[in-house]
């Protein structure tokens, strides 16, 4: 079978990762992971946004170019747009911004080889995935850090 993205792939592999991650004593403990936008109740104080960047439409966005001469491999590089928002009940932003900053650290260090539960190819989607690109910290009563996944891959 022609792989025609691994996209796909690579945000089911983020999101069970991530969702793993949230478990009792565990990197994310405490944080809603959610795939995509949410349908739901957004009170959570902690959320993690995968695939989703409340302020654009663009969910991921990549390109492929030929791996060889003869195009019969391509490679897809591609950046999961994600969110961690922050929020209370209370003014102190500084804690907010903390936090959010915390859940990206975290899906960071889920994405670094040799980390405890580490899987930098997200369930073998891709070759590797890291945290990078522009890294924004809203304005407001909650805390929200908009960053991104990128992701390699080889389309055979």
């Amino acid at each position: 079978m022609t792989d025609v993205s691994r996209i796909p792939a690579a945000i089911d592999g983020l999101v069970a990762l991530c969702t793993t991650a949230a478990a009792p004593a565990e990197p994310l403990h405490g944080v809603h992971v959610y795939d995509g936008p949410p349908v739901t109740d957004l009170s959570d104080p902690l959320m993690l946004f995968l695939g989703d960047t409340p302020d654009t439409l663009e969910s991921v966005t990549g390109t492929q170019t030929f791996a060889e001469l003869g195009g019969g491999h391509r490679d897809e590089t591609f950046a999961i747009s994600c969110t961690a928002v922050a929020r209370a009940g209370d003014t102190d932003m500084k804690a907010r911004r903390d936090s959010a900053h915390a859940i990206m650290a975290a899906v960071e260090r889920l994405l670094r080889p040799g980390e405890p539960g580490a899987d930098i190819t997200l369930g073998g989607a891709v070759l590797w995935a890291q945290v990078s690109g522009d890294i924004a910290l809203s304005k407001g009563s909650l805390a929200k850090l908009t960053f991104a996944v990128t992701c390699r891959a080889r389309l055979t």
